[in-house]
C-alpha cells in the first residue's frame, strides 16, 4: 500500500514580516523549513528558536520575501536566495532613502548552509 498525505493551507501559513515590521536592530534567527515563490519573488519560511510577536500574536514560524535591502543582502553574500535547511541570522541596520518616495529596509544576514 502506498502512502498517504495530508494538508491544509492554514498548516502552512505564516506571517510575513513586511518592511514595516523591521526596525534598526531588530534581529531574527531561525532555521529556513521550506521556500516557495509569490508575485513579488523567492520566499522563505523560517522556524525560530523563541516565537516572535508579530501583529500582537506569538509566532513560532514566520515569512520573509522579496524585500529590497534583504535581497541585496543576500547577493552581497553570495546568494540569490535562501534554501530549506539552511540557518540564517538576519539584523536590520536602518534605512535609507531612495528616490522612489519611501525608504529601503536595509539587513546584514549570515547564512549557514548545510
Amino acid at each position: 500500500m502506498g502512502k498517504q498525505f495530508k494538508g491544509k493551507t492554514e498548516d502552512a501559513g505564516a506571517p510575513f514580516l513586511g518592511a514595516d515590521f523591521w526596525k534598526a536592530g531588530v534581529k531574527v534567527i531561525g532555521k529556513v523549513i521550506r521556500c516557495f515563490d509569490s508575485a513579488n519573488g523567492p520566499c522563505a519560511v523560517l522556524r525560530l528558536p523563541e516565537p516572535l510577536t508579530v501583529n500582537g500574536e506569538a509566532c513560532e514560524e514566520v515569512s520573509i520575501g522579496n524585500l529590497k535591502g534583504f535581497v541585496m543582502a543576500l547577493q552581497a553574500a553570495g546568494l540569490d536566495r535562501l534554501q530549506a535547511g539552511d540557518s540564517v541570522y538576519i539584523e536590520c541596520t536602518g534605512l535609507t532613502p531612495t528616490t522612489k518616495g519611501h525608504e529601503r529596509t536595509d539587513f546584514s544576514v549570515e547564512v549557514n548552509r548545510p
